[in-house]
């Protein structure tokens, strides 16, 4: 696994991938070690610094931030099936639209299980590019955001004009 930080307008995002595609993705000015170690913990490899793909992965987050969809692979091997279920439904959920956590439960086919949702996004390695920023609380208050916290979760859905 590889990794690189890429400057965009929402401040440094690091980015990580493997031969299968974007793996690991956090924001964070300084943060480095942080997001050496949540790599680890999420994947169970350790990140090289390897900026040779910079360039690349800056167009493609600045594209996203552009209203540009990132069709392209993600690597979520580490993860459990019903983990890449949640991440997969998540994916979908268009831009500019929220969905809540039962909602997003119901739409794996667990209509109750709206906690184990929110785990299997606490766990998603690739916030941005599988948008768990969409998923709301049941109250529609924002909840929490792994990359940057509710404040980030915010800016992120005013960008996208989210109803």
């Amino acid at each position: 696994m590889e990794y690189t930080c890429c400057e965009t307008r929402l401040g440094p995002i690091y980015v990580a991938w493997t031969a299968q595609g974007i793996a690991c993705v956090a924001a964070g000015e300084g943060e480095e070690e942080a997001f050496r170690a949540r790599c680890r913990a999420l994947t169970g490899q350790s990140p090289v610094r390897n900026d040779g793909r910079r360039a690349e992965l800056e167009r493609m987050l600045q594209g996203w931030l552009e209203g540009e969809p990132y069709d392209g692979p993600v690597d979520l091997s580490p993860l459990s099936p019903f983990d890449r279920e949640v991440l997969a439904a998540c994916r979908a959920i268009p831009r500019g639209e929220v969905r809540t956590y039962g909602e997003l439960a119901a739409a794996v086919g667990r209509p109750r299980a709206a906690r184990a949702v929110g785990g299997a996004l606490r766990r998603n390695p690739v916030p941005l590019l599988i948008p768990c920023h969409r998923v709301v609380r049941s109250d529609g208050t924002i909840g929490q955001y792994s990359m940057g916290g509710p404040e980030v979760k915010r800016q992120l859905l005013a960008m996208e004009g989210a109803r």
